[in-house]
This record gives structure tokens, sequence and C-alpha cells, in this order.
């Protein structure tokens, strides 16, 4: 019973100073960091991830279908 609540303790002392940080809220606003406002480039990423989910269904599809010839 003095294991778990030591360590309890000693992750509360490890993290306690770390709390004014987590909580902490920026300050006032400015500019923003690039200009115009759509800065962000989601094109990259994102076409390769709906490329590779569109491979995999259609392997998945292939593989059922496949299944379904054999009768397995």
């Amino acid at each position: 019973m003095k294991t778990p609540l030591r360590f309890l303790l000693l992750s509360a002392l490890m993290l306690a100073p770390l709390m004014g940080a987590l909580m902490a809220q920026p300050g006032p606003g400015g500019e923003p960091p690039c200009w115009p406002p759509p800065c962000i480039p989601i094109d990259g990423g994102l076409s390769l991830l709906i490329g590779a989910g569109a491979l995999l269904g259609g392997k998945k599809a292939m593989d059922l279908r496949k299944a379904r010839k054999t009768g397995a």
C-alpha cells in the first residue's frame, strides 16, 4: 500500500512546477504569423493520406473479391 502512495506523491511533486506553464494563457493578440491567413499547406500530407487510404481500400476490396470467388 505504501508503494503506490509513494509513487503518486513523487509524481505529483515532480509535475507541480510544470503546472503553471501548462495553464498559462498566451499574451494579447497581434498580427498573424503569416499573411494572407490561409498559410498552412495541408495539401501535401493530406493528398498522400487520401491516396494511401484509397490504395488500402482497393487492396481490401480485391482480397474480398478473391475470397468470394474461391469460396474460402
